[in-house]
Order: C-alpha cells, then sequence, then structure tokens
C-alpha cells in the first residue's frame, strides 16, 4: 500500500524550474519571430501603398502640367482636403502611418519640375539604394526616396559619414524664411554650413513661409 501512494505521488509530480525556463524561453523566441516577420511585412505593406500613391499623384501632376504648361505649386498637391488636383485626381491621398502630406518639392510659381519624397520604413528596400538615397536625400537628407518628373534635375543626396563634412561649400543655393519671405541665405564658413536655421534648397521654402516656426534663425555655436 505505502508503495503504491509513493508511486501515485511521483506520476504527479510537475514540471521542475529548468523545464518550465525551457518552454517559456521556446514560446518567447517563437512569439518573437512571428513579430518580427509580421512587422516587416507591414512595413512592406505601407511602403507598396506609399509608391502606389505617389505614382498616382505623379499621373496626375503629369496630366495637369499638360493643360497649364506647368506643374502644380506645393499648395494644391496637400491631402487635407485634398481637392488641389480634380479632376485629374479625385482626393490626394496622405501618408498611411504619418496621415500627412507627401512632401512635394517645386521650383518657382510656373513649376517645369518636380519631385516628391517619401521615407519607406523597410530601410532595406533595394529601390533606396537604386535611387542614392541610401544615406538620405530631400530637404534636411529626411527622407530615402523619391520620385520625379523626367526633366528634374537630380537632388542633393547623403554621403558615408567619414565624407560628410564639406571643405567648401556645395554647388547649391540655400534659402530660409526672412520675415516670413522666403530669401537666399549665405554659407557660413565658420560651421560650415547655410548661415541661420532651418533653410531650404528651394527657392520658395516649400510654401511653409508665413510660419514663425520656419522663421529662420541665425545658427548660435
Amino acid at each position: 500500500m505505502d508503495n503504491a501512494v509513493f508511486l501515485n505521488k511521483r506520476n504527479k509530480k510537475g514540471f521542475t524550474l529548468t523545464e518550465l525556463l525551457i518552454v517559456v524561453s521556446i514560446i518567447v523566441f517563437l512569439a518573437a519571430l512571428v513579430i518580427f516577420y509580421l512587422r516587416n511585412q507591414i512595413f512592406k505593406g505601407n511602403d507598396a501603398k506609399r509608391k502606389g500613391d505617389v505614382h498616382s499623384i505623379t499621373i496626375a501632376m503629369e496630366e495637369y502640367e499638360k493643360d497649364n504648361d506647368c506643374y502644380p505649386t506645393v499648395d494644391l498637391v496637400i491631402c487635407k482636403p485634398g481637392t488641389g488636383l480634380k479632376p485629374y485626381l479625385s482626393k490626394i491621398p496622405c501618408d498611411p502611418t504619418t496621415d500627412a502630406s507627401y512632401v512635394v518639392e517645386v521650383e518657382g510659381t510656373c513649376p517645369s519640375w518636380y519631385r516628391i519624397y517619401i521615407n519607406l520604413e523597410n530601410t532595406k528596400d533595394k529601390d533606396i539604394e537604386k535611387i542614392g538615397c541610401t544615406y538620405g536625400c530631400g530637404p534636411y537628407y529626411a527622407y530615402n526616396f523619391f520620385v520625379s518628373s523626367p526633366n528634374a534635375p537630380d537632388p542633393i543626396v547623403g554621403v558615408p559619414p567619414e565624407t560628410s563634412v564639406p571643405s567648401e561649400p556645395p554647388a547649391v543655393n540655400y534659402y530660409g524664411c526672412i520675415n516670413g519671405v522666403c530669401e537666399k541665405i549665405l554659407w557660413d564658413p565658420e560651421r560650415p554650413g547655410p548661415e541661420c536655421d532651418p533653410h531650404f534648397e528651394n527657392s520658395t521654402c516649400y510654401g511653409w513661409c508665413g510660419d514663425i516656426l520656419r522663421e529662420c534663425k541665425n545658427w548660435e555655436l
């Protein structure tokens, strides 16, 4: 009788702490793999949406240019309310994660070219390296992908860190919002860099002047 009780108790023995830790570790590892995979798929889905959006915008901008002999200005290519490109595009889409307008760069009041910048969440997207945006491109080198009109000049792109500090001013003009007006600013040799911030490589300052937060302030050491 005593032996039967002993065997019954032995059969009811639970998992040891080591066994539980191994099981939990396996579950956590598998969960991490699933999350990583799903995260990448979400990134790729968002990026596909972004590329599709800007493709639709470029088609509308090209049609607009055919009828107006100018590409649309920045203020027309905003997603809220998003009606600036009607009838060529019924609704200008917003970025799927930030819900903001895509950044559009043009030159002058009757633009002859344009570029549209976006940020791809999948930083391993082969298109990033293909167009030369590995180290950023566009305003503040803040974007890693762009599309443009066929005649658009190449954008200024970032360079590897070891060669990122120029000893001479680059062959580009800089502009800043001075008293609400977009004006050309000088290169500061002490910095080196533009003499005040925020600064832009576009003579219209992307239409942002008038906003006090965009007013160009002298750079301080």
